[in-house]
Order: structure tokens, then C-alpha cells, then sequence
């Protein structure tokens, strides 16, 4: 009865009063039961929340360090204007910025229509029932800029949905279908190929997209609908069987077009809430979607890459409060699971496989009073990156280039739609939203050139930076003195007054590896203030003190 209350009051907010008492999950009026009804998972493993910290800390001074590089993208709706001249200023600004690949939203429900006639092939990207215009156009102007394209799908259309759907959920988020989406999916690959005609350009073809990812925080009831089932009198997890179910079918009608193209599995939302209650946590639904429990799992997950999006609301150095959720100084809880199902092959295909970040931001002050201030914003998303790339993470994607203008467009369980401030872009939005005015943040300077010094003992300094290209040699550079000033001055008698100048010294030349990243000990005592310089752009500059060992 306990739960119940607790459900009650934490969805209460977001429901009219009228529909109070909830419908019965169990009874025929709740969720949908399980494709498949697996055992429950085993208990949760216990908090190790001070050991996976020291343990990143310690591989930031010491290693072992990844043999790997660390790529870089931006998710913008921007890029589905129906505006060239916006989509060609963004993806010009995301590459600017140091990205290679952009993440564009596909929304099921809108590519496809609500009904589709009868005959209607899903399979068939050139169905009349799609319109995949604004695709399209995202897709060509991210190959203008020389971007590589992640296109993420999510809300189901109604017709792909489970019946019964409880008249509070999200729209698209209730039970799809994964067959549908398997088709879907195999609609999406074909389309874009790179042998399809572009039907706005006779004679040419669509760009080539290889990155494809299936769905948005799952464990969110705001994308995927039921999270939990009453099953024998007791909460069960059914967001993860059923995500689990998606991700195979989007797998397989991927690889049926495709068999290069890379699938990444949803990224995962960082927090979540007491069993029954809303979302899930995120290590209770990556450990069961994982197949990570007492028995084995009916069918195994596919994909080539897992994604997760971790806590970024405070400093990159501070773990998550809870066990079971995960922040960027914690993410080894969820590279640990991975590592685990791939030991024990419980996911396939075999093989090790990357892990990926497809969301990652703060927001930025004074335009949220809760917001980083500009003089922690490129150091704080340096130590970021430092943190998800001795973590082995391959791909960061800033969520959001510009903040948005008037707020982020959500959906709410009445099918209505409000705003909400989300100042978290690498740029702040011009005048009355104008883009060319943009105005960018600290945290471009911090995401376009990362730069993270950490002193390892009294005489060396471990360098970290991610630079343009593979072999690129830097200044590295310390704020220091330069000569002295001597002044003399009559005031009654002589008196004489010193004062220092200071200046930029450049005291290394280092170089990156073949992946551009530069992780370099170098000689230095004393407490410093360092920067390094590459070409044209200047990182932002970050203090070291005397003592070692210290993140």
C-alpha cells in the first residue's frame, strides 16, 4: 500500500485531478504483460560509490591510460530547420567546434503517417505513407560540413504502440512494437545508404549514415511506458524486457540493409527513482537489460555500442549520492557492467565494445541561477572529458549548440506540450533568438580545445588536451614574470618601488598521439597558472598548486 501512495504522489502532479484513484497496473486496464517473462535479476551490487572514484583518480595521474582517442559531438534540433541557412550555420558552428559527428533527432510519429493506408510496405523508405523531407535536409547539410550524422529514433507512432494504453502516457512511449520498429529501421538504412535517390536533387544521392541509434533513455517514462508491472503481488521491471525486445528488432532491421552500420544502444538517463515509482535507475535497468541476473536471459541484446548519459549538474569530481545512479566521476559503474556482459557473453555479438556518451551538458549562469559560473565552464568540461576518456569512453555529444530560444518544447502524458529553460549551449542565443548573433560561452572554449593540468608530485605536471589532429605539436605556457620595474619617485626624499610584470612563457613543446590527444608529464614546480596554445586557439588557463597527487 506503501508504494501505491508513493506512486500516487509522485505522478499526481503531472495528472488532472479527475483521474485519481490510478487504474490497477495488474488488472486489464494497466500495462501490457511481457513479450517474454524472464526471472527476476539478482540483488543490486552494494555501493561502491569511494572506490570507483579513487580508483578514476588515480588512473588520471597514473594510468593505465585508453589506446584510443576521444571524438566529439553536438545534438541540436537546429539541424531539422526547414531553413538551409540555419542547418548550414549550425553544422558549420558544430564543426568549428572541434565535433565530427552531430546527432539528429528522428522522430518516429512524424516521419510516418498516423494511419497508413492499407498495403503500406514499412520496409520501404519510398513509401508515400513517410516524409523523411526534414531528415533528409538535416542529413545533407551535416555531409556539407564534413559531419558524420548519428540519427537517434524514438516515439512510436500510435499504430506501432501496445493496445490498452494507459491514458496518461507519453505519446509514443507505450509498449512499440518492436517489429514495427524492426521494419522501420530497415526503412531508415536503406534510405540512407548511400544509393538512394535524393528526391531533391535528380540524379544524386542521399549521404551515406552509419550511426544509428535505437531510442532515448529508456528507463524515462517520458520515452518508454510501462517501466514497471505488478507481477505475483510485487513490482517487476518490464522497461528493460521490453527495451531489450526493441533494441533487437532495430538491430536486425539495421543489419538486414546494412551489416556495417553501427547500432548503439539508447542512451540511459543518470538518475531514478524508488522501485515502482518512475523512472528507473540506471543501473537497475543497464544490469537487467545486460542480462546480468541469477538466470539467463531469453534472448540476448544485440548492438555495437552502448550509450550512456551521465550526471553533469555539479562538479565532474563528485559522485553520484545513490548506488544506482551514475555521474561522470562514477561512469565505471556503468563500464564495469559492460565489461561484465561481455565476460560472462551475455550480449552480443562478442567482442569488446565501445561505450559511448550521447548526452552530456550543464547549465550555464547567469542564465540559470543554478547554473555553472563562466569561470568554472571550460574547466569544469575539460575535467570532463579527461574523466569519460581515462574511463575509456569514445564519443561525447554536447547536447544543445545554442540555448535554445524560449525554452525546450516537452510533451507531457496529456499530449500537450510546455517550455522549459534549458540555458545549457555552447553559445547563448542572440537578441530575440537570432542565431547569427549567437554569443559563445566559456564552454566552447573548454569543448573546442579541452586542456585539464594535474599536478602528480612536487616536480611534474601531468598535461592533458584534446587537440584538432593526430602528431599536432603545442605550446604549453606559464603565466609568469618577466622582468621587473624600477621606479623612483620624490615625495619628500627618494623612495623607491618594485613591481613585476608578467606575461604568457611558453616553457614546453609537446605533441599528441596518433589520435590527438596529448597526455604528457612534464617537468614543473611550484604552484603555476597553464595554458597551452594551438595555432590560432588558446585554451582556456587552469592552476596547478605545489602538492602531487591531489585531482
Amino acid at each position: 500500500m506503501r508504494r501505491v501512495l508513493a506512486l500516487l504522489s509522485a505522478v499526481a502532479w503531472l495528472l488532472p485531478p479527475a483521474v485519481l484513484p490510478l487504474p490497477s497496473r495488474s488488472g486489464p486496464d494497466g500495462p501490457p504483460r511481457p513479450f517474454g517473462v524472464e526471472p527476476a535479476p539478482g540483488p543490486q551490487p552494494p555501493h561502491t560509490r569511494g572506490s570507483l572514484v579513487a580508483a578514476q583518480n588515480h588512473a588520471l595521474l597514473y594510468g593505465p591510460f585508453p589506446r584510443g582517442g576521444l571524438a566529439r559531438g553536438v545534438s541540436d534540433g537546429l539541424m531539422l530547420s526547414e531553413h538551409a541557412e540555419v542547418r548550414a550555420l549550425t553544422a558549420r558552428r558544430i564543426r568549428t567546434a572541434g565535433a565530427s559527428v552531430v546527432r539528429i533527432p528522428v522522430n518516429w510519429r512524424d516521419v510516418v503517417q498516423a494511419a497508413p493506408p492499407p498495403g503500406f510496405q514499412a520496409d520501404d523508405p519510398a513509401s508515400a505513407a513517410y516524409d523523411f523531407t526534414r531528415i533528409d535536409a538535416a542529413v545533407e547539410s551535416a555531409a556539407s560540413a564534413g559531419l558524420q550524422s548519428l540519427l537517434v529514433v524514438s516515439h512510436a507512432p500510435d499504430f506501432a504502440q501496445a493496445p490498452h494504453r494507459w491514458p496518461y502516457a507519453y505519446p509514443g512511449s507505450w509498449a512499440p512494437s518492436p517489429a514495427a520498429l524492426q521494419a522501420f529501421a530497415a526503412a531508415l538504412a536503406r534510405r540512407y545508404d548511400g544509393s538512394f535517390p535524393d528526391p531533391r536533387r535528380p540524379g544524386l544521392a542521399l549521404p551515406r549514415v552509419w550511426l544509428l541509434q535505437a531510442w532515448n533513455e529508456p528507463n524515462l517514462p517520458r520515452y518508454l511506458e510501462p517501466q514497471w508491472v505488478v507481477q505475483r503481488g510485487r513490482w517487476s521491471a518490464f522497461s528493460p524486457r521490453l527495451y531489450r525486445q526493441l533494441l533487437n528488432g532495430f538491430y536486425a532491421g539495421v543489419k538486414s540493409v546494412a551489416p556495417s552500420d553501427t547500432v548503439v544502444a539508447a542512451g540511459v538517463a543518470p538518475l531514478g527513482e524508488p522501485e515502482g515509482v518512475g523512472a528507473m535507475a540506471p543501473v537497475t535497468f543497464v544490469r537487467r537489460m545486460l542480462c546480468l541476473g541469477r538466470a539467463p536471459c531469453a534472448q540476448k541484446p544485440r548492438f555495437d555500442a552502448l550509450a550512456f548519459h551521465p550526471l553533469s549538474v555539479w562538479n565532474p569530481n563528485a559522485p553520484a549520492a545513490s548506488a544506482l545512479d551514475v555521474s561522470i566521476a562514477d561512469i565505471a559503474k556503468i563500464t564495469g557492467l559492460l565489461r561484465t556482459a561481455e565476460r560472462r557473453r551475455t550480449v552480443a555479438p562478442a567482442g569488446i565494445k565501445p561505450v559511448w556518451v550521447t548526452e552530456l551538458n550543464w547549465e550555464s549562469a547567469p542564465q540559470s541561477v543554478h547554473g555553472v559560473p563562466p569561470a568554472l565552464q571550460a574547466a569544469w568540461l575539460s575535467r570532463a572529458l579527461h574523466r569519460l576518456w581515462v574511463a575509456g569512453i569514445s564519443l561525447v555529444d554536447w547536447q544543445f549548440l545554442v540555448d535554445p530560444y524560449g525554452g525546450v518544447l516537452l510533451s507531457n502524458p496529456t499530449g500537450s506540450t510546455a517550455e522549459f529553460a534549458r540555458p545549457a549551449g555552447l553559445y547563448s542565443a542572440g537578441p530575440g533568438g537570432d542565431l547569427s548573433g549567437a554569443r559563445p560561452k566559456p564552454f566552447l572554449r573548454g569543448f573546442a580545445l579541452p586542456f585539464d593540468p594535474l599536478r602528480v608530485d612536487r616536480g611534474r605536471v601531468r598535461v592533458w588536451a584534446l587537440l584538432a589532429g593526430p602528431g599536432e605539436a603545442v605550446r604549453l605556457q606559464r603565466w609568469s614574470v618577466v622582468g621587473v620595474a624600477h621606479r623612483a619617485m620624490r615625495r619628500g626624499g627618494y623612495a623607491r618601488r618594485r613591481s613585476a610584470a608578467y606575461a604568457w612563457r611558453t616553457v614546453a613543446w609537446l605533441r599528441a598521439d596518433g589520435y590527438g590527444v596529448l597526455n604528457a608529464l612534464v617537468g614543473l614546480k611550484g604552484d603555476a597558472q597553464l595554458r597551452v596554445v594551438s595555432g590560432a586557439s588558446v585554451s582556456g588557463a587552469v592552476s596547478v598548486g605545489r602538492r602531487g597527487g591531489e585531482v
